[in-house]
């Protein structure tokens, strides 16, 4: 994907999924345009964020304030996901930007 489309697909596609989100889960992998893109929107938008990051990995300090949750993944699925399914209900439940 050249740079014009990959502008071009955010504006499209990822810029209104954000827009017209709840929350936004966002895996924590390395750093790339897509992943950075994806938080900045999180932010510009106002969305709470949920943060999956793999167990021992450590986030940036600036991403764990941010978060409104972080679910450590495992190597145990059904236990992550079960993990990201409380944080998901817990962030729903208890933030005021979600609440109608």
């Amino acid at each position: 994907m050249d740079e014009d489309e990959f502008y071009r697909n955010a504006r499209e596609k990822l810029y209104p999924k954000m827009k017209a989100s709840a929350i936004a889960v966002i895996i924590a992998t390395e750093p790339d345009p897509k992943l950075c893109m994806e938080i900045g929107a999180a932010v510009l938008f106002d969305k709470p964020l949920v943060v999956v990051v793999p167990l021992g990995e450590k986030l940036p300090s600036n991403l764990s304030r941010i978060a409104s949750a972080i679910v450590q993944g495992d190597a145990n699925p059904a236990k992550t996901k079960q993990r990201m399914e409380d944080a998901i209900t817990r962030v729903l439940a208890n933030d005021k930007r979600v609440k109608q």
